[in-house]
């Protein structure tokens, strides 16, 4: 029987390594495959919002699921929105500190102008003195120091007040239609008999990259001589000196004709109006049923401390089950130089009337 036994050997010790192997490489596999899985979860919840880079799939997701934030950090990294906040040294910590504690955090870059530096904010500090007659210079410096310094850093540049609540999600909704490189600016538009209308600033103003360079180039050393700055307000300097240089005052109202840009607090137009002239000196004609507000609003103004954290918790904590399953999360329309232009260069009424859908196609485009 010794010779069966030494025939039988030589089989056994040929297939054992083959076993071995194969075993050994499909646990590499499954090992591999986990490991990619696991890197790929923890990098989308670990990477910042604006490092993230976005697919296609990824992006149509927002289309799908009413919860997803992919669209809002869309709209982040390609709607970029630099906002500077005219405030005063006695402001800073009663005022300019709640915005940088809410709704500032959510801008691509935050910065506080004033004529004194505080770290706690931080401040930029203009080369004047305050006072009423140094209000539009206040201004006319702080343009001149962005366009100087962060001109690269946004498409579109927001101006507000230290007592301003914008949401940003819906500025960037809105801003998505036009492009940077139109000279045109937006904000709540007023008409009053004795002067020509112009954009108050209250409730905030924004104007593309164009309009920026383009007062600088034209407006910035031969706007201020036209005016008594004793006796007109730095909007209406701002609005004349933009109107002279042919930079577009947009139509910033929503597809219904609602009001998007609200200079004054919510208690005072809802559920009516309780500041007289608002109705009388709006630009587009205003009533209950249509001036306020959109869906989308932008902005208020004249905020209490408690209205900054009142108002934040309402639009980004508190979740009402079941509300926003309906949400539609489509994109605006992108409208062309030509079509801006079309109404002319003092107004540009033109209203959005279709939205895009976060479809691979656009997403490709916007993303190329």
């Amino acid at each position: 029987m010794a010779p069966s036994r030494a025939l039988i050997q030589p089989s056994t010790t040929i297939t054992a390594p083959k076993r071995f192997v194969l075993k050994n490489l499909l646990c590499l596999i499954i090992g591999l495959v986990m490991g990619i899985q696991v890197t790929l979860f923890w990098f989308e919840d670990a990477t910042p919002m604006e490092w993230r880079k976005y697919s296609s799939s990824n992006l149509t997701r927002a289309s799908r699921d009413p919860y997803s934030n992919y669209a809002v950090e869309y709209l982040f990294n390609t709607t970029r929105v630099l906002c500077w906040i005219i405030t005063q040294p006695e402001n800073h910590m009663t005022r300019a500190i709640h915005i940088r504690r809410t709704w500032g955090q959510r801008c691509n870059k935050l910065i506080f102008i004033s004529t004194q530096e505080d770290e706690r904010l931080p401040t930029i500090s203009m080369p004047i003195e305050e006072g009423q007659e140094q209000v539009w210079n206040k201004t006319r410096l702080a343009l001149k120091y962005i366009y100087d310094h962060h001109l690269n850093d946004a498409d579109w540049f927001l101006k507000a007040e230290d007592d301003t609540y914008v949401i940003m999600e819906n500025l960037r909704w809105m801003l998505h239609s036009y492009s940077p490189d139109i000279p045109i600016y937006f904000g709540c538009k007023i008409r009053r008999h004795v002067e020509p209308d112009y954009i108050v600033g209250g409730s905030g103003l924004v104007l593309s990259k164009s309009a920026l360079k383009k007062f600088i180039d034209e407006a910035y050393e031969n706007c201020l001589e036209a005016y008594d700055l004793l006796q007109i307000d730095q909007d209406r300097i701002l609005s004349n000196c933009l109107r002279n240089i042919d930079v577009i005052a947009g139509d910033s109202r929503d597809e219904h004709g609602q009001e998007r840009f609200i200079p004054m607090p919510p208690r005072y137009v809802i559920p009516t109006f309780n500041m007289s002239w608002y109705p009388i000196e709006i630009y587009h004609q205003a009533n209950e049923n249509v001036s306020c507000c959109s869906p989308r609003a932008v902005s208020f103004h004249y905020f209490t401390e408690e209205d900054f954290y009142i108002f934040d918790y309402l639009l980004y904590s508190l979740r009402p089950f079941g509300i926003f399953q309906n949400s539609s999360w489509d994109l605006p329309s992108k409208f062309g130089d030509d079509e801006v232009r079309l109404k002319g260069l003092q107004d540009a009424n033109i209203l959005p009337t279709t939205s895009a859908s976060l479809t691979n196609d656009s997403l490709n485009k916007e993303t190329s």
